[in-house]
């Protein structure tokens, strides 16, 4: 009886379909490159009935407007306060004050007991648009079409609703990749936040190791 042939492993790699992150693009395995643009929202619970049709029709003119399919996505996700306990710490060091300090203190400890328990939630809001192409020689063709639907598609929102001004920035590649791992791994994405991106001595996965091994030498030859 012939033996049944063990499946290749698969690393994680393998199961992320990203190829490449650059020019604030996503290039995936099946040959799409992708774009995510975030957008602010807009609050219609203190609005009027008129006002709340005026930004219904406006979102349905722009969904109208669109010639191809995009994806609309919405992320919670805890509010980083380390920011603001930085500096809530470096006003406590220059204040004399006591009855002062003993505000900011009880300030910083709230702060740093929110973030802990990660209980202040933000949605953000993000737009997916992507575009296919069949090589490297069309690959450019893509990277041009994509950057004028973006434009195109930034226009439309600002435009929609001329008195809630929506605020659109398209994503850069560092925010990809935070974007990317919240995606994939949810929970550790808001445990530990991405910083810059570092280079590591060694990747995980045995196809990689002869690269990391022949990186490595090269290195130590300079």
């Amino acid at each position: 009886m012939a033996k049944k042939k063990k499946a290749p492993e698969m690393t994680v790699q393998d199961l992320i379909p990203v190829r490449n992150i650059y020019d604030s693009m996503i290039e995936t395995t099946d040959n799409r490159l992708v774009k995510v643009v975030s957008v602010t929202a807009v609050n219609t619970h203190l609005m009027s009935h008129s006002e709340v049709r005026e930004v219904l029709e406006g979102y349905e003119n722009f969904l109208r407007s669109l010639k191809k399919p995009i994806q609309i996505a919405r992320v919670s996700e805890p509010v980083n306060l380390k920011k603001y306990i930085a500096s809530l710490t470096d006003r406590l060091k220059t204040t004399t004050n006591p009855f002062k300090r003993r505000m900011l203190e009880s300030y910083i400890e709230y702060a740093e007991q929110l973030q802990k328990d990660r209980d202040m939630i933000k949605r953000n809001r993000y737009i997916i648009i992507d575009e296919p192409f069949s090589g490297e020689a069309d690959k450019e063709k893509a990277v041009r079409e994509l950057k004028r639907r973006v434009d195109e598609l930034r226009l439309n929102l600002e435009d929609m609703l001329f008195r809630q001004k929506l605020e659109v920035h398209v994503l850069t590649d560092q925010e990809l990749r935070k974007y990317l791992h919240m995606l994939f791994d949810y929970e550790n994405a808001q445990l530990y936040h991405m910083e810059d991106r570092k280079e590591y001595p060694y990747i995980i996965g045995p196809r990689n190791l002869l690269e990391t091994a022949e990186a490595i030498r090269k290195r130590e030859e300079l």
